[in-house]
């Protein structure tokens, strides 16, 4: 059997979104900048690298391209990354295709929010892998060519080089990716980093050069990174030196970040937003000050909204987009989400959309039954109590007065309130459709997908029925 040199990474794909499944969300693109972080820094090494992403397709068929241009088999391993729960049964069918093609061939398979919580548990799951690796690997991803070495869940930090987009396959299709920092440690009882303590962002005009790189990359067509950051904690002096290096460069530029919506003060917000700053994705999560107390969001309810109000009205004072963050959370009542869509309403005119949608605990039993038992106490209990051990992924009834069916009721509701299809495509094709996808192939898809799936309101589709049926009853007065 002739083996390629060639080491090859694929970014799990999904059977079906995580969400709901229509033509519309099968759109999305998900750059994995964590496996490409590890592929460039194999490339800066000398090696030949590729990685493949998943997406929406069937795993045969990548398996088959990965095949058929010779990348496979190889002298490396496949390095699988597996970037959520819901990429798992994807992974699944492709690691059984890779084996049954080539029985010698050598799987280590990534993705720490995956495999980090229970190595043995995934290994139960995923028998084909030779190799799992719990943490983020840059530190050990040559010796993983040729070891197996005893792999710990540790913290790096962001890597020190720019990620090299010319390794994705068709990689003109996704808006690239510009990591900026790893860690959050701010304590938020759903979150899976709530106790990796997030790290200082470095030099600003490291960070501007990086992103000029990037851009030469793309050979100086327009692009909309994402500064990847759990949470995004630039300074206010950090934040004006990025805004003035990435003037003195002439890089105009914009992208796209998240953060707590009481991490940054507006004087850094105005910055942000000279430095070329279009979108921001806020995690609000609940305006009812229970709920904020139950998330441990943060232990003075009042102060944490004030600080939110004032970041999204300088949002809107200085066009950035403010997509907000909603969480429906254990213990949700008609209450609670009632004052979180007042809260809402009356900001929203500094509102460009919201993403809404009910708790889930992600993980297997060993790390999943710690967020269980708190939620429980809350008032909510798992819709299938085996689910953490057969697919890490526990969806919640919320509250007696939420069930997990009522909860997906309300999650669209409350989008649609502050969605229409304009906002929502100007959102997603800011950062997520592939950087070809245009309005018209939006309008085909919406009108090809299930509307009671979308978490918009389709306003013009819904004018053309009113004008449908009025020149209906008009004709048939005549």
């Amino acid at each position: 059997m002739i083996r390629s040199s060639v080491v090859t990474f694929v970014s799990a794909g999904m059977l079906s979104p995580k969400k709901r499944d229509h033509v519309l969300a099968r759109q999305q693109l998900y750059l994995n900048y964590g496996a490409l972080s590890l592929a460039t820094k194999l490339q800066l090494a000398g090696r030949d690298v590729a990685l493949f992403h998943g997406e929406h397709r069937d795993p045969e068929d990548l398996f088959c391209q990965i095949r058929d241009s010779g990348r496979f088999p190889s002298i490396y391993p496949l390095m699988i990354s597996i970037p959520s729960f819901y990429a798992l049964p994807w992974a699944q069918a492709f690691c059984k295709l890779a084996k049954a093609a080539d029985p010698e061939c050598r799987l280590v398979v990534g993705g720490r929010w995956v495999v980090g919580p229970d190595p043995e548990w995934l290994r139960g799951l995923l028998p084909q892998a030779d190799v799992l690796a719990p943490g983020l690997s840059e530190g050990v991803i040559e010796r993983l060519l040729t070891e197996s070495p005893v792999l710990k869940r540790v913290a790096e930090p962001a890597p020190g080089f720019t990620l090299n987009h010319l390794l994705v396959d068709g990689y003109r299709r996704y808006q690239p990716s510009v990591e900026a920092s790893r860690g959050c440690g701010m304590g938020c009882a759903f979150c899976e980093e709530r106790d990796i303590k997030v790290e200082k962002l470095g030099d600003a005009a490291t960070l501007a050069a990086s992103m000029a790189l990037v851009g030469e990359q793309y050979n100086g067509e327009e692009i909309r990174p994402y500064l990847q950051a759990s949470m995004f904690l630039p300074t206010a002096r950090w934040a004006s030196a990025f805004a003035v290096e990435m003037a003195r460069i002439g890089l105009n530029m914009a992208w796209r970040t998240e953060t707590r919506v009481d991490a940054i003060t507006t004087q850094t917000l105005v910055s942000l937003a000279e430095a070329g700053l279009g979108v921001i994705d806020l995690g609000l999560e609940t305006a009812s000050p229970r709920q904020i107390l139950a998330m441990r969001k943060a232990d003075n309810p009042d102060r944490y909204l004030r600080r939110a109000s004032e970041l999204l009205e300088t949002c809107r004072d200085h066009g950035v987009m403010a997509k907000v963050n909603v969480l429906l959370y254990a213990g949700e009542t008609e209450e609670t989400l009632a004052e979180t869509t007042a809260w809402l309403d009356a900001h929203a005119s500094a509102i460009a959309g919201v993403s809404v949608g009910p708790v889930i605990a992600y993980g297997p039993p060993k790390t999943a039954d710690l967020l269980l038992d708190d939620w429980r106490r809350l008032g909510a209990r798992p819709v299938d109590t085996t689910s953490a051990a057969s697919t890490g992924i526990t969806t919640m009834h919320l509250s007696t007065a939420f069930p997990a069916e009522a909860a997906e009721v309300a999650s669209l509701q409350l989008s649609r309130r502050f969605m229409d299809e304009d906002a929502y495509f100007e959102l997603k094709s800011f950062s997520y459709y592939p950087r070809d996808y245009r309005r018209a192939d939006f309008e085909r898809d919406v009108a090809a997908s299930d509307a009671a799936k979308l978490p918009f309101t389709v306003r013009r589709r819904d004018a053309a029925r009113v004008d449908h049926d009025q020149n209906f009853d008009e004709a048939n007065l005549k």
